[in-house]
């Protein structure tokens, strides 16, 4: 009896682990890559990496522009729904704000992974747990906004719809 416990409890943290895996939504990948075109310049080649000290230079080069930038994994449900959110702010706004992704991914072999089935015309870097611990990331989407001058004015886990995003650039853009 001791040894069918033990089979039901593997068994089931194994559909667990399963389930928050958050395995391809035949749906959502047909929606990410149609439609879409991915240029040189959206995907990085190999997912650059993106610390603290990167991301202080991304924004002084980019100074006079605000920037949006979400932290997520390819795990994570609510992220994969957030990437095509981004994408079509990007799109919107992306003449007058930079809009970027950074993955808290632990390799890089996720991303690739992720990428070779869903195509989003997005930067894409790779972070570490410093640049996590920096804006002290506890929960994953989280989007965070820095304004023209690179002064971070929002920090927010959860996800948020295009119209949502669109309202916070314009807010941005017109300060």
């Amino acid at each position: 009896m001791n040894n069918f416990r033990r089979l039901i409890v593997i068994v089931g943290i194994s559909l667990l682990l399963l389930a928050c895996s958050g395995g391809s939504d035949p749906e959502s990948e047909a929606k990410s890559s149609s439609g879409s075109s991915s240029s040189a310049s959206a995907v990085p080649d190999g997912y650059p990496f993106m610390g603290v000290a990167e991301l202080d230079a991304y924004l002084a080069e980019n100074s006079g522009k605000p920037t949006m930038v979400l932290f997520w994994t390819t795990w994570c449900p609510s992220c994969k729904e957030e990437m095509p959110e981004m994408e079509k702010l990007r799109k919107s706004h992306g003449d007058k704000l930079n809009v970027i992704t950074i993955s808290l991914d632990e390799q890089k072999s996720a991303l690739e992974a992720y990428f070779s089935k869903n195509k989003l015309d997005l930067p894409v870097y790779h972070g570490d747990e410093a640049i996590a611990r920096k804006f002290e990331i506890q929960a994953i989407p989280t989007l965070v906004i820095f304004d023209k001058d690179g002064t971070q004015t929002f920090a927010k886990a959860g996800i948020f719809p295009h119209s949502m995003l669109e309202s916070m650039a314009d807010k941005l853009i017109g300060q």
